[in-house]
């Protein structure tokens, strides 16, 4: 394999991971080592009958399952799962790691509760511990009760080609670009532009399955904040293997059908794109342990303990700003609740406000609330939105508009401008106007390509024509044509030269009539439109003519 300069950046939203060569390699000149892959190993944890007093900690909790102290393969990971269908209430699970060739105090691995969507088992919360090749596990419980099918998992991220290139080349570093990512000022944000994401291609993703159904809401109607647990001395070059290992745990252990999250936040501020499906929609994920909240929010974990220690700034700062950016483009404010799942949520809330958990940590789970804090800083980083589709969203108001199912974004296609995708609508922005696409119209533009579509930008709205069964919006390279015919309402989109001929010919008042086919290329490198009395074709020498019935 060859490292092609340009190959990897492109594999990354906004260049937020580079590879730098010095003057002395030339990229087509080096070889990138072979990537190793994710390992995943269970191991069974035996259950424990007749455990004697000792056996018991100072509340009375038995101890119902251990696996003694043994020597394993590296790994970075660990987690403990079970089969489903056990309350565990006061279930108390602890790992004992060998690192650096002595064994540590106990840990604790909090408990995860799980909706029961993703199939698979029940299980602790992964703990990213860096490197560790020995492991120990003990649990105890109130009851006297255990789980089956108790495993611990260990779980060894592997590299990619990229990384195995960056940590064995003398001629070349890896940079993740964090402070671009990271410079966030509160209040001035580029609202239709997400902030730079790392992509599931760059931290090296396994394939995920298909998620069961729905893969995504109809709308992000607010955001869940979490953990992932571990230490927080990782570097950050560890980061991607910490996504990998996690992913890893979620599918491999837990049997979901991908990451859990649907972002994750490292302590340097760069942003990972999480479970599969668009990072610009509400991708039903498994975070909360509430199918409702899976399903409706936007799931978001920062990398690390934050159980006395703050997030980094560099974190608070990534996370205002992918907040921010996701709940100004639906049009969310960053305080206030909603109803959802049978809960009250705060718009931004913990993991601990859905579910029993310590998740997302004491001090993490104090900031979203404390002034100045994650709520306060993602309201005053959103107060000054103001965009045309904004105010257009607002005066229609959401009976007409429907849930934001894709948030404001902006493109560069024919023009550029800026859309949002509703329920009932979409609307574009550009130097020609504001306007909404509905019902037909919208589904015969989106089937052309939308804003990236022959069309180009719409420059009108839906008006009616001199037969009340059709009505015409119009774009700046084209038209689509809503036509009743029957009882049955359809789209029919004409453009290029054939529009021109037919709207000399006086369009469906003429002796064409209304169109009964969307423009559309034909043989001999020509296009033709259909009409109700007849047909337009494009020649291949730029010349329309003209066919009737």
């Amino acid at each position: 394999m060859r490292f092609f300069s340009g190959a990897i950046v492109g594999a990354v939203v906004a260049t937020s991971m580079t590879f730098v060569s010095s003057s002395t390699a030339h990229a087509d000149d080096i070889v990138l080592p072979e990537p190793t892959p994710v390992d995943v190993s269970t191991t069974t944890v035996p259950a424990v009958t007749d455990a004697p007093a000792a056996a018991r900690t100072a509340t009375g909790d038995e101890l119902v399952a251990a696996l003694p102290a043994r020597r394993t393969d590296d790994f970075g990971l660990v987690g403990v799962t079970w089969d489903t269908g056990f309350d565990p209430t006061g279930l108390l699970v602890e790992v004992r790691l060998r690192s650096a060739g002595a064994w540590g105090e106990w840990e604790e691995l909090h408990v995860e509760t799980d909706d029961g969507d993703e199939g698979g088992r029940d299980g602790t919360e992964p703990l990213w511990v860096g490197s560790a090749d020995g492991v120990s596990v003990r649990v105890t419980s109130p009851t006297g009760e255990r789980p089956t099918g108790i495993k611990v998992a260990t779980i060894d991220p592997g590299t990619t080609a990229t990384e195995a290139y960056a940590t064995s080349a003398t001629s070349a570093f890896y940079s993740s670009g964090a402070s671009a990512m990271t410079a966030v000022i509160d209040g001035a944000p580029s609202y239709t532009a997400p902030p730079a994401i790392i992509s599931r291609a760059a931290w090296g993703a396994a394939p995920n399955t298909k998620c069961d159904t729905p893969i995504a809401g109809d709308e992000t109607k607010g955001v869940v904040v979490h953990h992932t647990a571990g230490t927080n001395t990782y570097t950050q070059d560890q980061s991607a293997s910490i996504v990998r290992a996690t992913q890893a745990y979620h599918m491999k252990a837990r049997k979901w059908c991908d990451v859990g999250y649907n972002f994750l936040v490292d302590q340097y501020g760069q942003i990972f794109e999480g479970r599969n499906g668009g990072i610009d929609r509400a991708v039903r994920a498994a975070h909360s342990g509430n199918a409702d909240v899976n399903t409706y929010t936007m799931g978001v974990s920062m990398m690390g303990t934050f159980s006395t220690t703050q997030p980094t700034d560099a974190t608070k700062d990534a996370m205002v700003r992918l907040i921010g950016w996701r709940l100004a483009t639906t049009y969310h404010p960053a305080i206030g609740t909603y109803a959802i799942g049978g809960k009250t949520l705060n718009r931004i809330a913990g993991h601990r406000d859905v579910v029993g958990t310590e998740c997302p940590g004491a001090a993490a789970y104090a900031w979203l609330s404390a002034p100045g804090g994650l709520r306060d800083r993602v309201a005053a980083y959103t107060a000054a939105y103001s965009t045309p589709i904004a105010g257009r969203v607002a005066s229609l108001g959401a009976a007409k508009t429907g849930p934001i199912f894709i948030g404001e974004y902006q493109f560069g296609a024919n023009g550029g401008g800026s859309k949002v995708r509703a329920a009932r609508l979409d609307i574009i922005s550009s130097p020609r106007g504001t306007f909404n696409l509905a019902d037909h119209v919208r589904s015969r533009y989106a089937s052309l390509g939308s804003e990236n579509s022959v069309l180009g930008v719409p420059k009108s709205t839906l008006h009616t024509t001199r037969r009340s069964s059709v009505k015409v919006q119009r774009f700046v390279d084209g038209s689509i044509y809503r036509v009743k015919r029957k009882g049955k309402t359809s789209g029919y989109a004409v453009w290029g030269s054939i529009e021109n001929k037919y709207i000399k010919l006086k369009q469906a008042d003429g002796r064409l009539g209304a169109p009964t086919k969307t423009q559309r290329a034909i043989s001999g490198g020509r296009q033709r439109a259909y009409f109700a009395k007849g047909t337009l074709t494009l020649e291949r020498n730029g010349r329309v003519t003209v066919s009737k019935k």
